[in-house]
């Protein structure tokens, strides 16, 4: 049974680090399923076949995306949606109680800090996925630059660098963020993707249950879904 758990915990390891390889889907399954199979012959546990997951997935000479290919793929579109959404927050304040959207530098400065954050992601991936603190460190700094960014918010014309009509921003972060989760639906959605972990011994796809269909699309509606709730807030506290 303690075998079982740890081999298990060895193959997590290892899908993660050549995930983080950029190793295709379909060459991970493979991998896996050659590396049970021969487990399965000798009776011996993962960690004293293979070694370190790290240092066995490092080992590995299998096909790989084009180095930070997800950047284009996944990283700039998050970011476009963030920072329409970060926007249409500012924006939906003002354009409920019928005012003009004032900003300031500070404002400024506390909603690009999430943006550059998400923009610098590839250069400490690494650190987030192995470290929990990490991941919980940049989203708590992320959420307390959005509050404060509504604390700094000038109230008065005077104190404002820039004083704008909420409406073309308001409608076209919404355009944006719309199109962004229906681009992303389209995407996930396609049959042939080798992006997919699929055994090769059962056919089976890793992830493909209902509860993994319902969170991939959550994701693709996120900012959508939230900008709708700050929307209906701003309209009820009007």
């Amino acid at each position: 049974m303690m075998q079982r758990t740890s081999d298990k915990k060895w193959f997590d390891e290892l899908v993660m680090e050549l995930r983080l390889r950029q190793v295709h889907g379909s060459a991970i399954g493979d991998t896996v399923a050659s590396a049970k199979e021969l487990l399965g012959d000798t009776g011996q546990a993962a960690a004293e076949a293979f070694g370190p997951a790290r240092d066995y997935a490092a080992a590995l000479e299998l096909p790989a995306a084009p180095g930070h290919d997800w950047v284009r793929q996944a990283l700039w579109p998050s970011l476009l949606g963030l920072l329409a959404f970060l926007l249409f927050n500012q924006a939906v304040a003002a354009w409920t109680q019928q005012e003009v959207l004032l900003v300031s530098p500070a404002q400024l400065a506390l909603l690009a800090t999430p943006v550059v954050l998400v923009a610098l992601l590839p250069l400490y991936l690494d650190a987030v996925v192995r470290r929990i603190w990490v991941g919980i460190a940049i989203t708590a700094i992320c959420a307390v630059a959005g509050v404060l960014s509504a604390v700094v918010a000038p109230t008065q014309a005077s104190d404002a660098w820039l004083a704008i009509d909420p409406s073309p921003w308001l409608i076209g972060t919404a355009v944006v963020m719309v199109a962004l989760s229906v681009r992303n639906t389209v995407r996930s959605s396609r049959a042939a993707d080798d992006d997919e972990i699929i055994d090769p011994l059962s056919g089976t796809t890793a992830g493909t249950g209902a509860g993994a269909r319902i969170l991939v699309h959550v994701t693709n509606w996120l900012f959508p879904v939230l900008a709708l709730a700050m929307l209906g807030l701003a309209l009820a506290l009007r």
